[in-house]
Parts: C-alpha cells; structure tokens; sequence
C-alpha cells in the first residue's frame, strides 16, 4: 500500500485511510497515535493499545542493537528513539492492524538527514541513506547528471551508478518514476 504524508495539528481532520487499525505517529517531539477515530497523545492512549506498542518495541531486538550502538543506553531514550524513527509519521496507512506493526517504509517525518541512525532505522524497507536521500534531492532540481554530479563532488560514472541503484530500490524503471516514487514517499 502506498502512504501518502499527512501534515498534522492538534484537532485537524483524519487522514481518509485511517478506518481501521491504529496509526502512531511522533509529531513536535511526542508520541502520537489516532485509534478509534480518536487523536491522542500517546500517554493518553488505552492501556491495551500503549501494551500493544511496547511488545511490538520489545520485540524489535534489531532496532535495540542499532540504537544501543548511537550511544542511547536508557529504556525511555530508546523507546523515544525507536518511535521517533521506526513508527514514524502520520500517514494514511496503519502502524498496526489486528495488533501487528508494519511499520512505514520510509519515515515521512525525518529530516535530520545527519542522523547517525538515518537508512538503519527510519528507511528500513527502502534503506535509503544521507547520501540516497542528498542524491534525490539534488536530481529533484532538474539539473543535468554532470551538474549534479559536480555538486554531489562525484563523478558522472558514479552518479549513474547510484542512480541505477536507487531505481531498484524504489522499483523505478526510469529518473522520472523515480523522482516521482522519491517524492511519494517524503524525499
């Protein structure tokens, strides 16, 4: 399914696609989640629903291991973290349905691009790195390979070969799909 980002403020409407499910969401620094129509915050959420969360987060040891090796050593830091980065943003797709997370593929809501964890933890379908997500941005611009190759400080082999990298990983058969995928998912 493919999400579409969601800008959020207290009280907004609901994205359409939310009907079932519960979408959790970090937004201004706190945990967020919409579940039964309701928006909450997450610490005013039913207690089933925060215990739902907090098995799907015990039961992400890779993600613990990751954020254990930035130098984050406490529960609440890492559970922060781990919703920050892994949950992600408001998007018209559930985090979790019949209580099991699929989590977003891309985190619509990160732009720290000098993120230690960035591509480890917020793009875990995609994997999309700092330097993937500078790429797009730089061919979003509309200039041509050896103009953004030069500002990228790369050569033009090189940049032709990230770009057929990053068509696979995106499942782009061309720049234009793959402006166009970048740009679906939050890039």
């Amino acid at each position: 399914m493919k999400a579409k980002v969601h800008q959020f403020s207290v009280g907004a409407k609901l994205p359409a696609g939310i009907i079932e499910g519960t979408e959790a969401f970090w937004f201004d620094n706190e945990k967020w989640l919409i579940h039964n129509g309701q928006t909450l915050r997450y610490n005013e959420a039913p207690t089933q629903v925060k215990q739902m969360i907090q098995e799907a987060f015990m039961a992400d040891k890779v993600s613990h291991k990751i954020i254990q090796k930035a130098g984050i050593a406490t529960l609440n830091e890492t559970f922060d973290r781990w919703y920050r980065c892994v949950i992600g943003a408001l998007d018209d797709a559930p985090d979790f349905v019949n209580g099991n997370l699929n989590a977003d593929a891309y985190n619509h809501s990160c732009a720290n691009h000098d993120c230690e964890l960035r591509g480890k933890l917020c793009s875990l379908a995609t994997g999309l790195k700092n330097y993937e997500c500078e790429t797009i941005a730089e061919l979003k611009k509309g200039e041509t390979i050896e103009q953004a190759a030069n500002e990228l400080h790369m050569s033009v082999a090189g940049l032709k070969s990230r770009i057929e990298k990053l068509k696979e990983k995106l499942n782009a058969k061309n720049m234009a799909q793959l402006i166009a995928k970048a740009t679906e998912i939050g890039i």
